[in-house]
């Protein structure tokens, strides 16, 4: 099954939802009342289905070049949709086929054209392994009186990083509860670097492609798809 992609309007995609009686995720599509219209199609009221009630579910924000990117991927039984925020509050609608979700996940990567700069003098790759409180913004309380690691790996990602990839990965656990999962990218210089969740409260840099992201999330995803059956 090809992907089936819909452009609508913010206050007419709503309304759609709220005539099938469904909540959208908040937070990604903006619109006001829209005055009631023809029921929507089939294939649109199972995009809205499965966007609304998902078994596993993908929120991903990332900022990138004075761009924003807002967008939900949802699967439940055989399908999978995503919804993004468009300029202009307009949104578009995807319906896909669960096993082609690997494939879809590669659209929320933001891209940035290489500059001769960059391919001229590419930056370092951004390595290392840190405690994860050392990720959290200080306190400038009293931070300003203990010295400052300007050679780090934590001091070099905060020089470097000029957008981010985030990921939330949701679903319900099998005592009602919520599982839970998150990838976090940085755009380190002209690539992207991931931050691995390792134990002991630490996280590892690693230089990631565009292409490696399916993979980050499917850990999380296999967990939430295998305790929905369980």
């Amino acid at each position: 099954m090809a992907a089936r992609r819909l452009v609508l309007d913010g206050s007419q995609l709503l309304g759609y939802a709220r005539g099938l009686g469904l909540a959208l995720p908040p937070g990604i599509v903006v619109g006001g009342s829209s005055a009631g219209g023809p029921p929507p199609g089939e294939a649109l009221a199972v995009n809205l289905g499965v966007l609304a009630r998902p078994v596993a579910a993908v929120r991903v924000e990332a900022g990138l070049g004075g761009r924003a990117l807002r967008g939900w991927y949802a699967l439940a039984g055989a399908f999978g949709a995503s919804l993004f925020a468009l300029p202009g509050d307009r949104a578009e609608l995807s319906l896909f086929a669960a096993a082609e979700t690997g494939r879809e996940l590669l659209r929320a990567v933001p891209d940035e054209p290489a500059s001769v700069l960059s391919v001229l003098n590419p930056a370092p790759v951004l390595t290392g392994t840190v405690p994860l409180d050392e990720l959290r913004e200080p306190d400038p309380a009293w931070f300003t009186w203990l010295p400052q690691d300007t050679t780090g790996p934590v001091a070099r990602a905060r020089a470097a990083t000029h957008g981010t990839l985030s990921a939330l990965v949701t679903g319900r656990a099998p005592n009602g509860g919520v599982l839970a999962g998150r990838v976090v990218w940085l755009r380190t210089g002209d690539r992207w670097t991931g931050m691995r969740p390792l134990p002991g409260r630490k996280v590892r840099f690693e230089p990631v492609e565009p292409a490696d992201f399916p993979s980050w999330l499917a850990p999380a995803l296999a967990t939430i798809l295998e305790a929905s059956h369980g």
